[in-house]
């Protein structure tokens, strides 16, 4: 059913009625040659599609043919001067207006039917680029992210090259003291070995720095193609948080790649120092001083180290925990979801703090068997070691500390797990 077949039926009506009369064939005539057959369609048509425009055209149209229709029926019928005639085109005329005035509904609401749509698919696609453009920077982040971890990994390697340098430096000192100058040669060969192995860690962090740099420029100009306009999520780009922290973390990443290229210029003066003590032309108490000072800058970073990762291990424990109490007060249908949530801390804690508790018991051990190594001529009651061997002794505490705090957070996620499984 539609328009057309409104009009249809009030033309068939008025055909009957007036038939009755026998209307000349003069007034038929016009009656049968209105148009709103076609425009009727047409307006159905249209209300079928999705196009705006067509829909008021065809609303137009239709008001137009029905208006001139009426006028010229109206001319006719006085023409025929039949009552019965009149009394029909008053009703046929009504019939048409009601059309008119249903048309008139039905495409308004079809307009704003259709204006909804579109505000719905364009809503929609403004979802799909906020998560688009979130995608492509959690990825970006996760990425410097593992690079940031590998080069932690790098840096300990090159901590433990440099503190070789150091040590076999002390050691050509104390093989030249005793006369034994095979050893001493042969314990520079060390230090050349060691400081050649900072170089080689100082250049991988270099690069891994600019390949983070890298993929970061990369993550923000695929987002900047996609020209989103913050207004559109909410007053802000929807990427920024993740690139926030990937920028955070090549920040850091630059900075570790400037120390490292310290630490390699360091090795290359210790190479020299040893050098110069093969040829008995090194000061001793400046070099042990400059060890003395590598030794506690180690100790600082790695007490600093481990307190930001006891800390961030001991706010997951912490987190599990809050799941945990969320999953015994919550609906089954919620609890699986805290119950998951809670397990993956969990796993966080357990692999994050056995890998840290080793990381700081080799940390303290090669600490301490440094400090042990250093002769009776480094004394904590000297003016210029003692400071520097309490601060090496003040990080070992701090060591220790952080050591405690992973342990209570084993400890404390050994009690949720128990937890968890009591909730099946």
């Amino acid at each position: 059913m539609g328009f057309a077949s409104d009009w249809k039926s009030a033309k068939t009506a008025f055909e009957t009625a007036t038939g009755k009369k026998k209307p000349s064939a003069k007034f038929m005539g016009v009656f049968h040659k209105s148009g709103l057959e076609d425009v009727t369609k047409a307006l159905d048509g249209a209300l079928g599609k999705s196009d705006a425009k067509a829909l008021e055209k065809a609303l137009l149209d239709y008001v137009k043919s029905a208006t001139a229709y009426q006028t010229t029926l109206e001319k006719s019928a006085k023409a025929e001067g039949v009552a019965t005639i009149a009394a029909e085109l008053k009703k046929l005329g009504q019939a048409l207006d009601d059309i008119g005035r249903r048309a008139g509904v039905a495409v308004n609401e079809r307009i704003a039917e259709m204006r909804e749509d579109a505000e719905a698919e364009k809503a929609k696609e403004i979802e799909e680029q906020g998560k688009a453009a979130r995608a492509i920077a959690d990825k970006v982040a996760v990425q410097i992210d593992g690079l940031l971890k590998t080069t932690n990994a790098d840096v300990k390697l090159l901590d433990q090259a440099a503190a070789n340098a150091d040590l076999a430096l002390r050691n050509v000192l104390e093989a030249q003291g005793a006369g034994n100058a095979k050893e001493a040669k042969s314990q520079a060969a060390a230090v050349q070995t060691a400081a050649k192995a900072v170089d080689t860690q100082a250049k991988k962090i270099a690069a891994t720095a600019a390949q983070a740099a890298k993929l970061f420029s990369q993550g923000k100009a695929a987002v900047a193609k996609m020209k989103l306009d913050p207004k559109q999520h909410g007053g802000r780009d929807p990427a920024q948080g993740a690139f926030d922290r990937a920028d955070g973390i090549v920040m850091k990443l630059d900075q570790i790649k400037d120390e490292a290229a310290e630490a390699a210029v360091e090795a290359a003066g210790t190479v020299k120092e040893a050098a110069q003590a093969l040829k008995g032309a090194l000061d001793l108490r400046a070099t042990y001083l400059a060890s003395c000072r590598k030794l506690a800058k180690r100790a600082q970073d790695a007490d600093s180290l481990y307190d930001t990762v006891a800390r961030d291990v001991g706010g997951q424990a912490d987190r599990a925990q809050q799941e945990q109490m969320v999953a015994e007060e919550a609906a089954d249908d919620k609890r699986a979801a805290s119950i998951k949530t809670a397990t993956f801390y969990i796993t966080q804690v357990r692999q994050q703090a056995a890998q840290a508790k080793k990381e700081i018991l080799a940390a303290a051990n090669e600490i301490t068997s440094t400090r042990k190594s250093f002769p009776s001529m480094v004394s904590d009651k000297d003016p210029e070691f003692g400071p520097l061997l309490a601060g090496a002794k003040v990080s070992l505490d701090g060591l220790k500390e952080s050591h405690a705090a992973l342990v209570k957070a084993e400890t404390k996620i050994d009690k949720v797990e128990t937890a968890l499984k009591k909730l099946g």
